[in-house]
């Protein structure tokens, strides 16, 4: 199954990193950049009838549309539903607020601290 990994964050360089990663492990699979929550929210939407597989690593603090108002859009559009996509948020920050946070979304699939190691690659996209 085709899959297409939307990589939401402000960080230039997080973004090059992790896509190098992805395409380390498969590199059949679709990277989207975007630089803000507002970017990521509009890619989605262009493709919310897809049948692919889509993960979404949506970082937390960011310009613009940052991560929560990122899934209060999720949430207000129904984009949840999607069986199709998936969640995770990464972040850098170590604020125990922002891993009970995470929790109200029950949609999100797991929380993850920068830097990303290999092996969280492998549970975003698989280990084909």
């Amino acid at each position: 199954m085709k899959k297409e990994l939307f990589i939401v964050d402000d960080d230039q360089v997080f973004r090059l990193i992790v896509s190098k990663m992805i395409k380390y492990r498969d590199a059949t699979v679709g990277i989207c950049e975007c630089e803000n929550g507002e970017i990521g929210l509009a890619e989605l939407k262009k493709r919310e009838n897809a049948a692919h597989k889509m993960i979404v690593l949506l970082d937390i603090n960011m310009p613009v549309v940052d991560g929560w108002t990122f899934l209060e859009e999720i949430e207000k559009n129904g984009f949840y539903n999607l069986p199709q996509l998936d969640i995770y948020m990464v972040t850098s920050s170590v604020d125990e607020s922002d891993i009970e946070k995470v929790k109200q979304y029950t949609f999100v699939k797991g929380l993850y601290h920068k830097p990303l190691k290999s092996e969280d690659i492998v549970l975003f996209i698989g280990s084909e």
